[in-house]
């Protein structure tokens, strides 16, 4: 359950969403990166991250909606907070003392 709690204080945040995948559960930042160009160009290609590096263009969130890939997809706090009531059913008892 600990880390259901990490991700509600995540999803708690503007532009972040959750999802599960076959891969496992990510992070998906709505937001532009801070060093785009004007004209779509990376500001600080020669020193991007690893993860940068290795992100390819084979398909693009605008071929097909990236949730239509998902298994599940929680856009707010209160969707993800519906989710953690119904799978652990202790959910709303891990804060009451004994």
């Amino acid at each position: 359950m600990h880390d259901f709690d990490h991700l509600l204080w995540q999803i708690s945040h503007h532009n972040v969403c959750i999802y599960k995948d076959e891969d496992g559960w990510y992070l998906l930042v709505n937001t532009t990166c801070r060093h785009l160009l004007p004209g779509g160009a990376c500001g600080i290609y020669e020193e991007r991250p690893n993860i940068c590096r290795q992100h390819s263009n084979d398909y693009c969130e605008y071929d097909a909606p990236a949730e239509e890939g998902f298994k599940k997809f929680f856009d707010s706090y209160e969707t993800l907070l519906a989710y953690c009531r119904k799978r652990f059913k202790k959910w709303d008892k891990r804060f009451k003392k004994a």
